[in-house]
């Protein structure tokens, strides 16, 4: 994990530290900047290992690389791309000497997240992976601007902002091109597995390609059947997994979360909280989630909780966002008969990700300076989970949403947490009913509508909502803020 900013089409190094400043939690451990007389690049780093030497920023000669990342697949672009580098080599140097090897275009090999910035003989190339799995925001125009990887650092540039499109690239003074991903043999033909099988055998080779041979893991575990799936294939590889839950009192999370944790033999940690525990942490998961979005702050509350009660910040940390996406598991999606349309659906939510729970899950490690990682993301996983028909995904129950991924793994967890009927984050963990009371008592129907109607955009739909964005607006200022928060259509 790493925090970015940078300016291009011009120098400004008090700048660039004062963004970084505001980006402190996505890297502790290192801090470097780079300075150009046309550019000036910046990046926080946060080690691997607490004894490790290394640089935020990858130099040689007159390129510098800074890389906000993780690469799924990092052997194989080590080993047929640029075959002479070591195997513990940064993704930051390893992008480096892609580059040098076959210029931009060794974009379109990689699978994985990312933010990168390469500034070459001053000229600037910023890229951002096909999900936007990783932010960044932007500023100015291709000849001359500033960006970094969020909105409270994009805020010091004093210059309206906006999301740096997804599965983009842009060169200063060029402008941008898309991204176009190299077909390569990421899955097999459905036809030649078994689905269930093929879904279990990716998601186990993505948790070992996100775990950089570290031996420990750590995995916020909700008991729904994504994060269990995602426990049980870090299961399947040699690791020392921590693993987490929090809700309130009664929450059916705390109760599967912790049948899978004994199944699997994990150390467990649980965190039981209340009203008051949610009150007094929200402003931080608004701030660090930069949303009001009331659908995606309700999850950010116990995601904020979750990811700081892990003991060791330098361990890969594991989330099963995606499988919603990907695997059909929204109750609207039951009701899609044809397979065409379900595809299409699964693909505009994975489109709308970056602004949603994505971010949620981007912002909410950073906060507890972890790096986060979404193993079902993978694009072999991705991809070959995009090609399954209705009748691998939808049975017919709503608690059979996700056929193919409990079935995956339906030998490897406890029976009641396989067949678990989807439920939102926040109405497992059990934080919905207690904040929309506490919204309701807290504001009236007069301050709701009067307050409501000077938000553009017809943005504010709640009072719970409403009180989520008072807190917003105070870190939040600017009309791009504003603008750069993403709107959950069906809460």
């Amino acid at each position: 994990m790493q925090g970015l900013a940078g300016t291009y089409g011009a120098s400004d190094k008090p700048l660039v530290a004062r963004m970084l400043a505001k980006l402190q939690h996505r890297g502790l451990d290192l801090q470097d900047i780079f300075s150009a007389d046309s550019c000036t690049l910046g990046a926080r780093m946060q080690a691997r290992r607490p004894s490790e030497r290394a640089s935020a920023i990858a130099e040689e000669g007159s390129i510098a690389v800074a890389s906000d990342s993780y690469i799924f697949n990092k052997e194989f672009l080590r080993h047929t791309i640029v075959p002479s580098l070591d195997r513990n080599v940064s993704d930051a140097q390893l992008m480096l000497k892609m580059y040098k090897s076959i210029g931009t275009g060794f974009f379109r090999y990689i699978d994985g997240a990312y933010a990168v910035v390469i500034v070459d003989n001053g000229k600037t190339i910023i890229a951002r992976d096909s999900y936007g799995l990783k932010p960044l925001y932007l500023s100015g125009d291709s000849k001359e601007g500033a960006y970094s990887s969020e909105i409270k650092s994009q805020q010091e540039t004093g210059m309206e902002f906006v999301p740096f499109p997804p599965g983009r690239m842009m060169s200063s003074g060029e402008g941008f091109r898309r991204i176009t991903p190299v077909n390569l043999p990421w899955a097999s033909r459905p036809g030649l597995k078994n689905p269930p099988e093929h879904v279990r055998e990716l998601l186990i080779q993505s948790v070992m390609n996100c775990s950089d041979d570290s031996g420990d893991l750590n995995v916020l575990l909700s008991g729904g059947i994504d994060s269990s799936v995602v426990a049980a294939a870090a299961a399947e590889i040699p690791s020392r997994i921590q693993s987490v839950c929090v809700g309130t009192e009664d929450s059916e999370d705390i109760k599967m979360a912790r049948l899978v944790a004994n199944h699997l033999s994990t150390s467990h940690r649980e965190r039981i909280y209340d009203l008051e525990d949610m009150l007094e942490i929200l402003d931080d998961a608004i701030y660090y989630g930069e949303t009001f979005d009331y659908p995606l702050v309700r999850s950010c509350i116990p995601n904020y909780m979750a990811t700081h009660m892990f003991s060791n910040r330098h361990s890969v940390t594991l989330c099963g966002e995606g499988g919603d996406e990907i695997f059909a598991g929204y109750d609207f999606l039951l009701g899609v008969k044809k397979d065409k349309q379900l595809r299409d659906e699964r693909i505009a939510l994975l489109k709308e990700g970056h602004a949603t729970g994505f971010q949620r899950v981007d912002r909410m490690t950073a906060s507890a300076s972890l790096d986060g990682r979404m193993p079902i993301m993978s694009r072999p996983i991705v991809d070959y989970g995009l090609q399954l028909d209705r009748k691998s995904l939808v049975g017919s129950n709503v608690e059979k949403s996700k056929l193919v991924l409990r079935k995956a793994f339906s030998d490897s967890l406890p029976r009641q947490v396989v067949w678990r009927r989807k439920q939102r984050f926040s109405d497992g963990a059990g934080s919905i009913n207690m904040l929309v009371k506490h919204a309701e008592r807290s504001i009236s129907d007069k301050e709701f509508e009067k307050e409501r109607k000077s938000v553009p955009g017809g943005r504010i739909r709640t009072k719970e909502e409403l009180m989520y964005y008072r807190i917003f607006r105070r870190h939040f200022h600017s009309r791009s803020a504003l603008a750069a928060v993403g709107f959950t259509p069906r809460p």
